[in-house]
Formats: C-alpha cells, structure tokens, sequence
C-alpha cells in the first residue's frame, strides 16, 4: 500500500512539471530554425534556391501559459542561376511576441498560438546589379506544438501559418507603386520550423 501511494505521488508529480514550467514569473530562452531547398526544374534551364531562418527568442510568462518577449527573425535566401549567376536576399527583424500554450491531457505535449510584430528590413543583392534595400514590416500568427524534456528543456514544432507582409524599397520616389504588400495563408506558408526552448523559473 505505501509503494502503491508513492508511485501514485511521483506519477503526479511528472504530470505537472511540465505545465510548472509556464507558470506566472518564469522565462525561456529559445528559438526555431528552417532550412529549405528547393530546385526549379524547366524544359529549358533549372534554378536551385536554400533558404535558411533562424529566430532567437527571449520571453517572460506575465500570467500562467501566456509568455511575452522579443525576438530576432534573420532569413537568408541564395539562388542558383542556370547561368552561375548567385543571387542573394537577407531579411532581418526585430519580433516583440506573445505565446499562450494550452496542454493536452498528457502534459508532456502542449499546442501553442504565438503572434509577432516584425519591424526591420531586406537586403537584395542580384548578381552583376546594384543590391536593393527595403525596409520590412510582418504581422504573424503561427500555431504549433512543444514536447517538453523535462523540467528544463522542450523541441518545438511551429508552422507559418498566417502572415501579412509590407516592404517598403528606399527609392528616391515616394509612390505608392514602390510598396510590395504579401499576404499568405494556406499549405504554401506552413513551412515548419523546428526549435528548442530553455525554461527558467520554478
């Protein structure tokens, strides 16, 4: 009977550390990272492009499951040309963020909702042209799942999922005809992004 109350107490125990970890005063550190390449294949030439994104993250849970912070986006994009021409593009933002995790009845798993404010810009650099600076602004709202580790420690598994994209080119013309407005939401942007996260608190 002692044994059977004890395994019963450990059992609980596990149960609830993972949702200790996103209790009211806790923070975590973190962040995803994506690599895809992709090769465009025509009768008449191809084109190979590897884009690669890494987001760091710092946040700070205000109420429990809900975590707000800031975060760093930096995405890399390099073409191939059939000709050897390589062209380049990099984005780099600043994300203020909020993240709200609901748990499953198993508590080592729990889906996620997070929405970011990108501000920053974008660089684009043809090869043989002149490169080409923006400046950038991103709304998001990406869903996804964490697996948490342990007490310390959890993967996370996140989508694209919605995002409104403005980019603005520094050009000598105040047109509106310059701005690039992108708007994406369906399998095209569920591009999934993997990461870590260290909690630090209770």
């Amino acid at each position: 009977m002692k044994k059977l109350f004890l395994i019963c107490v450990l059992a609980a125990g596990m149960a609830g550390y993972a949702q200790a970890q996103t209790t009211a005063g806790n923070m975590m550190l973190g962040g995803t990272f994506m690599y895809r390449s992709e090769k465009q294949e025509t009768p008449a030439e191809d084109a190979k492009r590897n884009t690669f994104t890494f987001a760091p993250q710092f946040g700070y849970f205000v109420a429990d499951n809900l975590a707000v912070g800031l975060g760093l986006d930096l995405t890399t994009v390099k073409i191939d040309q059939p000709d050897g021409d390589e062209d380049k593009s990099t984005e780099f933002l600043f994300e203020p963020f909020a993240r709200y995790y609901m748990f499953t009845s198993n508590d080592k798993f729990a889906f996620y909702a997070e929405g970011a404010l990108g501000f920053g810009s974008t660089k684009v650099e043809p090869d043989g042209d002149d490169e080409q600076k923006s400046s950038m602004f991103r709304f998001r709202v990406s869903p996804g799942f964490s697996y948490f580790f342990n007490e310390k420690w959890a993967l996370d598994f996140q989508l694209s999922g919605i995002s409104y994209t403005s980019e603005n080119p520094n050009t000598d013309s105040d047109a509106d005809d310059d701005k690039i407005n992108t708007f994406e939401f369906g399998v095209s942007s569920l591009s999934p992004q993997l990461g870590f996260r260290y909690f630090i608190g209770n």
